[in-house]
């Protein structure tokens, strides 16, 4: 009776566990194609962003050179990034070596650093746009673009590079199976407020002042119908209107 029950049990726990194999293949495949329909979405778009501003001249402005810049730190993501993230999430563990984990961990924050970077570049350009629109139009070219571009960049390198260096703590590679970004607290800081927070502040503040500017704007347009339609019924009920 006991070996009757130990094989029972021996049977449901194989019974179990293939089906738990099973659930974890379903979800793997899934979320393989998903992640890989999601890569190529990325790469398509931002390729096409790439294809439009180089190939139509009408789009050669300032304005889209950073747009096109910002499509290229994507497309890097999207190519660079994107696949060895994924691969990582199906299979639940890192298996391309700790080398390969820090060039990974280092792209990844270099490449999205560097893409909330150009979101902020992009909006300081339309705040000097719109807050001084006759003066920048001459301020407004390629060379201040290069140099809006470049500080994305070097601020970028700045916050990505430090853990290659050693700025981490020795049991952020202790697991073989794990790749994660340096949990030193200093670090954590230093990344986190150089990378998101400083520039959401700035954004916010940049968006904010656009928003301001721009109401002002409209209302000063509709007020100056407005006073134009008063004038002429004065002039319409002058008693000097007929001569």
């Amino acid at each position: 009776m006991e070996s009757y029950n130990n094989t029972t049990e021996s049977q449901d726990w194989s019974g179990n566990a293939t089906t738990v194999s099973e659930v974890a293949l379903s979800y793997q495949i899934i979320c393989s194609l998903f992640l890989a329909a999601l890569i190529l979405f990325a790469i398509l778009g931002n390729a096409c962003v790439i294809a439009a501003i180089t190939l139509e001249r009408s789009l050669q402005n300032v304005a889209n050179y950073l747009i096109g810049s910002l499509a290229v730190t994507d497309l890097m993501v999207s190519v660079l990034v994107l696949p060895m993230a994924a691969l990582y999430q199906v299979l639940n563990k890192w298996t391309l070596g700790q080398e390969m984990c820090d060039i990974f961990i280092s792209l990844d924050v270099l490449c999205c650093t560097s893409s909330i970077l150009h979101l902020c570049a992009i909006a300081l350009d339309r705040y000097w746009a719109i807050t001084d629109p006759i003066d920048y139009v001459n301020k407004r070219t390629p060379r201040r673009a290069a140099i809006l571009i470049s500080l994305t960049w070097l601020i970028g390198f700045s916050i990505s590079i430090p853990p290659m260096l050693g700025w981490r703590k020795p049991e952020d590679r202790a697991d073989p199976d794990a790749c994660t970004i340096s949990q030193d607290h200093g670090y954590t800081i230093y990344s986190t407020f150089g990378a998101f927070y400083i520039p959401l502040i700035l954004m916010l503040v940049l968006y904010g002042r656009i928003f301001r500017a721009a109401r002002f704007r409209i209302r000063k347009t509709v007020k100056k119908p407005e006073k134009g339609k008063i004038a002429d019924k004065c002039l319409s009920v002058s008693p000097y209107s007929s001569v």
